[in-house]
Order: C-alpha cells, then structure tokens, then sequence
C-alpha cells in the first residue's frame, strides 16, 4: 500500500516524466514550421548582412526557410521584445549584439525586456572590429596627432556615429574618457547617414564597422587611423589597434550572438547550436565573414551568457561615466 506522503511524490514524479517525455518529443518534432529571425536593426547594415549569410545555411540543417525579420528602432530593443515575448519553441530567434543585451538596459529606464532572464542564450556568432577614421581634410595621421589636436582646440572636434548608445557611439566616449580629451558626439540615424557630413569634414571623426567603412578606405574619402579591438584585423592588417596606437587599455568589439526567448526546451536549444556551430565551421561562410571584416566565435550557450554578463558591466562603467541617455 502506498501512504498519504508517497502519494504526492508518486504523482509529481509521474508528472515530472510525462513532461520530459513532451519536451523530448516536442524538440524531436522540432521545427515543423518556417523559423523567423528577427535582426533588429536595418536592411543592410552587419547584423543584417550576417543575419542573411547565417540564414540561408541554417535552413539547409533545420530542413525548414529561416526568414529574416528587420525590425529596427530604439537601440534594437523592439525588435529583442518581440522575441522576448514569442513562444519559447525556437521558431522565432534573435540576433542579438551586445548593443541588444550590455548596452541598451542602461539607456532606457523602462527597457521591455531582462537581456538576461527573458532570453534563452545558444550562441555566439562573430565579433566585428570597429575602426577610427577622420575626414582627409583633418590633418592629423595618426591617433596620437589626433588627442594632441583635440587637446590644443578643447571642445572643437567632433565624432559621428550610429545612434545614441551605439557601440560606436562608446567607442567614442571610451577614447575620450581614456585619452582626457573633449569630444562633441553627433548621432545619426545610421552611419552611412553620416558619411557625407565626415567626408567634407563637417563632423570630421568617426567611428563604424569595418565592414560599412572598407568602401570608403578604398575609395580614399577616408583616412583610417586604429581599429578598436584587442589585435589587428586580417583586412587591414597595417592598421594599428588603439591599443598600439598610444591608448593603452582601449578595446571594444561589437559583438553578434543568437537568442531565443526564455523557457526554450533544452533539446532545442542544443539543436540550434549544434546547426550554428556546423555552419560557422564551413570554410565559406568563414571566409565571406572574414571578406566582411568579422570573425566567426562558435561556443556554446554557456558561454554567450558569460560575455552577456561581462559585457553589462563593462559597457554599463562607460554609459554612467558618459552619462549617456537615450532620447
């Protein structure tokens, strides 16, 4: 005979069982519909570019369209709200950034969404260089001749950028924070918004992709100084980090990654980073990202949680001291 105390427990265990056995079959049956990929943020721009090169090979693994969704505005968070708020069945993902999950919750006090517990973590995708250029018309040629400039005229130099509380909006204020000079932020809707305005020198810095900015290298309406990562990029492998420039301890790196909403099954989760991993692994979309100036960082789900965590502190050190706001 089972007593009143074994009864309770038979039960939950039961239950317990019968749950694992759904999530086990329903991961199984996992995707049995189009999956949609929302990039919050433009057609076009590296999120986008990336979300289209990772599209097309993760249909060929999940045996369904992957389709991508351009759902830009707010610094990409309402585009990370409606994942956040999609079913957890791994058919609506993000592709998320440090942007999304480290930078964006220190710049809305009412942001929608936790970039921790409303998301389920799968994966990194790549890390994409940002690159210090001037107009041609600044006569200056490297980063140290540029402090000195900004030092013997306080106040004059402008920067542009991609937005408020863009990554390369902090790499802005990161330079002018480390080097001890005054720089006049001017945000743009994009960055190719910006362009015009750096070309004839009115706003005579900026800060951009290396992706969105090799064009403009090439065609000379630019003037590279430093990238901002840790080491050189491969594209442009006789530019100088900042580090090497004469701003020790400058880095940061915009960073891509996939999420799915909080609450996904397990075995779903670990099927999307299997394919994510199968795909940055193929020598060609290795080599396109590489031709884009990104570099691919397959890992695993635990450790896209780690820089998400790393990076809100970080990136929230340089919001506070900035004293940046969202509009």
């Amino acid at each position: 005979m089972i007593n009143r105390l074994a009864s309770p427990l038979l039960a939950a265990g039961i239950a317990a069982a019968g749950m694992a056995t759904a999530c086990a079959a329903f991961a199984q049956d996992f995707p049995n519909r189009p999956v949609r990929l929302v990039v919050p943020f433009g057609a076009g721009g590296v999120s986008d570019i990336i979300g289209r090169t990772l599209a097309g090979r993760l249909q060929e693994g999940l045996g369904q369209p992957v389709i991508v969704d351009n759902r830009g505005g707010a610094g990409g968070s309402i585009g990370s709200d409606i994942v956040a708020k999609s079913q957890p069945d791994g058919h609506t993902l993000l592709l998320g950034s440090n942007g999304t999950h480290a930078i964006v919750p220190y710049l809305y006090k009412k942001l929608p969404y936790d970039p921790i517990k409303d998301f389920t973590p799968i994966g990194m995708v790549a890390v994409t260089p940002t690159v210090l250029a001037v107009s041609p018309e600044l006569p200056v040629k490297s980063v140290k001749e540029l402090i000195a400039l900004a030092r013997a005229k306080p106040g004059t130099l402008s920067f542009g950028s991609s937005g408020i509380g863009s990554t390369s909006h902090l790499a802005g204020e990161m330079l002018a924070s480390i080097g001890g000079i005054a720089l006049t932020h001017v945000p743009y809707k994009s960055a190719s918004a910006a362009y015009p305005d750096v070309f004839s020198g009115r706003v005579p810095v900026i800060f951009d992709s290396v992706v969105s900015m090799t064009p403009h290298l090439k065609a000379g309406k630019l003037r590279a100084l430093a990238v901002t990562t840790p080491k050189r990029v491969a594209t442009l492998p006789d530019l100088p980090t900042m580090a090497e420039a004469g701003v020790p301890g400058y880095a940061i790196t915009l960073w891509i990654a996939l999420f799915g909403p909080a609450g996904m099954p397990p075995a779903v989760t670990a099927r999307l980073n299997k394919e994510l991993v199968r795909v940055l692994g193929m020598p060609e979309v290795r080599e396109q990202m590489a031709a884009q100036g990104s570099e691919v960082m397959p890992g695993t789900p635990g450790d896209l949680l780690a820089a998400v965590k790393t990076d809100l502190q970080r990136m929230g050190e340089i919001v506070k001291a900035a004293k940046i706001e969202a509009e």
